[in-house]
């Protein structure tokens, strides 16, 4: 039907390692956009694994964290994983991946309207008033009035965080940007969450799929090392998606 919108969802980060709120949160975002009034057909939704070539602490390798990624979602018939970033060798702004997904997109399936949201969690756009101790701001205002007002975001809200409150706080109320709550599976899970269990050899079964379990096992990934946690993922703050 050429005259149903249609979007693509994009969740960048480190994904170190990936876990089912990640999944969830896309899964939200979708089934939020198609029960809109005035719904959206999601034709597809890309997990943007972030370039090592950034990151100031240890993070498991570009491939693996690909490969985790792809292992997490190969029972998806719509979601998938990419390997844009990871291949431009460099650090990218979160306006530089939505843009060039949003144009592929557009490409690849013959529309020009497609539009394409940032998926994230509420304490992502927490930071988005965050004052570095140089005094200079954690993001740039500019790439935040365009991930906002020319992409949009679905922000899914997590115990402490005020999405809301910090979009309008900056001046960055617009229609498309949505926020959106985790009735049905509600957790705390992280990725930092799980390589402490892994790191002290304690199961991480149903937190992920049982594919990347495996894979990091057979891999050997997020072990303790000289009793030191392996693989340490920064955190928003040190590792901000601007």
């Amino acid at each position: 039907d050429m005259h149903t919108r249609k979007a693509i969802l994009l969740s960048c980060g480190s994904f170190n390692p990936p876990t089912i709120a990640h999944l969830r949160m896309m899964e939200l975002a979708r089934d939020h956009l198609q029960s809109l009034p005035s719904p959206y057909t999601v034709i597809e939704g890309i997990f943007s694994p972030v370039s090592g070539s950034y990151v100031h602490k240890p993070l498991a390798s570009d491939h693996h964290r690909l490969t985790m990624l792809e292992k997490a979602v190969e029972c998806s018939e719509w979601l998938r994983a990419d390997d844009w970033e990871q291949r431009r060798g460099k650090w990218s702004r979160s306006r530089e991946v939505l843009h060039h997904h949003r144009q592929t997109a557009r490409h690849r399936f013959k529309d020009s309207n497609i539009d394409c949201f940032m998926v994230c969690g509420g304490d992502l756009v927490d930071s988005f008033t965050r004052i570095l101790p140089d005094g200079s701001s954690l993001w740039a205002i500019e790439d935040l009035k365009t991930i906002v007002e020319d992409f949009g975001i679905i922000v899914v809200k997590r115990p402490g965080s005020e999405p809301s409150k910090t979009l309008k706080k900056i001046g960055l109320s617009s229609y498309k940007c949505h926020s959106i709550e985790e009735n049905t599976c509600p957790n705390e899970l992280s990725s930092t969450l799980l390589r402490a269990a892994i790191a002290q050899n304690k199961s991480i079964k149903y937190c992920t799929p049982d594919g990347v379990i495996d894979y990091i096992h057979q891999s050997g990934l997020y072990k303790a090392v000289n009793g030191h946690k392996a693989n340490e993922e920064n955190s928003v703050i040190n590792n901000p998606r601007i």
